[in-house]
């Protein structure tokens, strides 16, 4: 790396600042040799969206700016990570962005280049390109020791800005049900008996306590050897999770050969009993990483819903995470109703919730708090009294209810 000038600068800058201090009769050299980024905060981001003139009907590009500061960057001191919480509007502008960060004990901040080994110094004023993570190198203020952190910015991918349901057909074929769901399935989607989950392009169900898997949903295969196996209640890019008859959460990497027993942060009664659902989805900030939701009734109290939430890694020695258990207490009253046949889909970067209560819910904080989704409102024309969804890999959203009454909707 060339950083041979970089460290006698900041070796000189040492020992001036050492210098200032005073003599040795009455001042103690301080020499930090800890380093950290303590805060980093975004200070200026642009925006650019295209519009139409009414008057001319020529398009343009219009430029705004991003309020910066009311996206949080969280720090991960642990895995030395530093990544926006909340995605940037679609449009904004990531090659040129201004940032502001806080060091522990005066510790001076380098970038790495995008296209080599070597550093330059930051400014808080220089313009930083961030269209791919970028590598920030801390050094001590004693010039003995560095920490490098990835900084990655995400901002929505999300085109559209209007929300459109359209009725896609009645199937008389599809009424009637009471507890099936809507899953995705070869770039559609199809309706499924509970507990039955999709990764890739295999369907998973669990049959007289032993996983069965399918490629087109007709002929099922028996899988592994577990016998005591309840129900599947998650899947990720590389996992099957699933309760046990004993009361236990396990996963599986093999497709069902061996199952291990999952880590839990609170007691394994606390998981919830029936009308299950999860949602699962790309955790951006860290790699090869999963967040998997999972809700359902409250196994003890009659009137709640329980939500757990994993960050699975599926990558490396590092595999696994733990699942934590996120209690609501009497400072959120914007919980998730407890409701049967509940659906949860990841859609346009929130979680969507539709149960029995048929009424749309929206979590834009990965399950803490639940609203009514305004822009996601059920359609007037339906007509049923249980709906499920799905979101398929088009990016469309489907609903089917138990008249048969299947509509989809997407963004434009």
């Amino acid at each position: 790396m060339k950083i041979t000038r970089m460290l006698c600068g900041l070796i000189s800058a040492s020992l001036l600042f050492a210098s200032c201090l005073g003599n040795d009769d009455d001042t103690e050299t301080a020499n930090y040799a800890d380093m950290a980024i303590t805060q980093f905060t975004l200070s200026a981001l642009n925006r650019y969206t295209a519009s139409t003139s009414t008057t001319t009907g020529n398009d343009t590009i219009l430029k705004t700016a991003v309020t910066a500061s009311n996206y949080y960057m969280a720090i991960d001191q642990l895995n030395l990570r530093i990544y926006n919480q909340e995605l940037l509007p679609v449009g904004t502008d990531l090659k040129h962005v201004l940032v502001s960060i806080t060091t522990k004990n005066s510790g001076v901040v380098a970038i790495k280049s995008l296209t080599s080994d070597s550093l330059r110094w930051y400014s808080s004023t220089d313009s930083i390109d961030f269209t791919q993570p970028r590598t920030f190198r801390v050094f001590a203020i004693n010039g003995k020791g560095s920490r490098d952190y990835v900084v990655t910015l995400t901002a929505s991918e999300t085109t559209g800005t209007t929300f459109e349901w359209q009725r896609k057909a009645q199937r008389p074929d599809l009424q009637g049900w009471t507890s099936d769901r809507l899953v995705a399935f070869a770039d559609s989607v199809a309706l499924v008996s509970e507990g039955t989950l999709v990764k890739g392009t295999t369907a998973y169900r669990i049959n007289g306590g032993m996983l069965e898997q399918s490629a087109d949903l007709l002929s099922w295969q028996s899988v592994g050897s577990a016998t005591n196996l309840l129900q599947l209640v998650a899947q990720g890019t590389k996992e099957l999770f699933a309760l046990t008859t004993d009361g236990k959460m396990v996963h599986t990497y093999n497709d069902g050969l061996t199952w291990e027993e999952e880590t839990l942060d609170a007691d394994p009664s606390l998981l919830p009993v029936e009308s299950l659902a999860s949602a699962t989805w790309n955790y951006k900030p860290v790699d090869h990483t999963d967040y998997v939701l999972l809700c359902g009734h409250h196994p003890t109290d009659i009137n709640a819903t329980v939500v757990w939430r994993k960050l699975s890694c599926y990558e490396g020695s590092d595999k696994g995470g733990r699942w934590i258990y996120m209690p609501y207490d009497d400072a959120n009253r914007s919980t998730l109703p407890r409701q049967q046949n509940l659906s949860l889909v990841y859609y346009d970067n929130r979680v969507l919730a539709l149960g029995s209560n048929m009424t749309m819910l929206e979590s834009t904080d990965e399950g803490i708090t639940w609203k009514t989704a305004t822009d996601y409102q059920l359609p007037s024309a339906l007509q049923g009294n249980i709906a499920t969804m799905a979101a398929d890999t088009q990016g469309r959203l489907w609903m089917l209810t138990d008249s048969g009454d299947l509509w989809v909707g997407a963004l434009r």
